[in-house]
């Protein structure tokens, strides 16, 4: 006994399959949302070098605008350097719980020239400690 090959099912089953394949893409392409255009703040004027504005650590939105009047009067680099002691700070500030939240308002009059002090200093002294340690043992190598 032959048994002949049924293409009307075979279509009906790849039909399927198709349609199945179509809508798993259909339902994991991301959706992107429409990002809210970046409001553009004017900038207060400042004499002087913009590492010396102090931080407003009242709320989240006058904290953005400090760093905002930061970046406009500074290099590239400066205010780098300001991004990276509020990271550094974020992961070593115990009080702040690495929440941004509780971070903002501990920086409250900070300029970003005590902020990168006050983390020099915390490197400096480790630093300090890895120098006398080199000391000790190049003396301990000597004798």
């Amino acid at each position: 006994m032959k048994k002949s090959f049924d293409f009307k099912n075979t279509a009906i089953v790849l039909a399927v399959i198709a349609t199945m394949l179509l809508a798993a893409c259909a339902s994991t392409t991301p959706q992107t949302a429409a990002e809210p255009e970046p409001q553009v703040t004017s900038v207060e004027s400042w004499d002087g070098n913009g590492l010396d504005i102090p931080l407003d650590g009242s709320s989240m939105e006058a904290f953005e605008a400090s760093k905002a009047r930061v970046k406009a009067h500074t290099t590239p680099a400066e205010y780098q350097s300001l991004e990276s002691a509020i990271a550094y700070l974020l992961v070593y500030d115990i009080a702040a719980k690495g929440q941004m939240e509780l971070l903002v308002p501990r920086l409250d009059g900070f300029t970003t020239r005590q902020l990168r002090e006050r983390i020099k200093w915390r490197r400096s002294s480790r630093d300090k400690n890895e120098v006398e340690k080199d000391k000790a043992e190049i003396e301990t190598i000597d004798t």
